[in-house]
């Protein structure tokens, strides 16, 4: 069984209702959207943390993949 913990936070009035009013519309519960959202923002973090640490790796044609393939 996964282990649950209790998040209290505030949040902007507008924005709590509009996250009710699409929770309604599209059938979801506010709780599962909400861990989605985060879920979403953390891999985003780790993959823009990703990209810069490799963005100024040299480019590898693949050309040059095939032929080390091919050894």
């Amino acid at each position: 069984m996964i282990k649950q913990s209790t998040l209290s936070t505030n949040i902007d009035s507008e924005l709590k209702d509009a996250l009710t009013f699409f929770c309604k519309k599209k059938g979801l519960k506010i709780q599962s959207v909400v861990e989605n959202a985060i879920r979403e923002q953390l891999e985003d973090e780790i993959d823009l943390q990703s990209y810069q640490e490799r963005k100024n790796e040299e480019e590898i044609s693949l050309a040059q993949v095939l032929k080390k393939l091919k050894r």
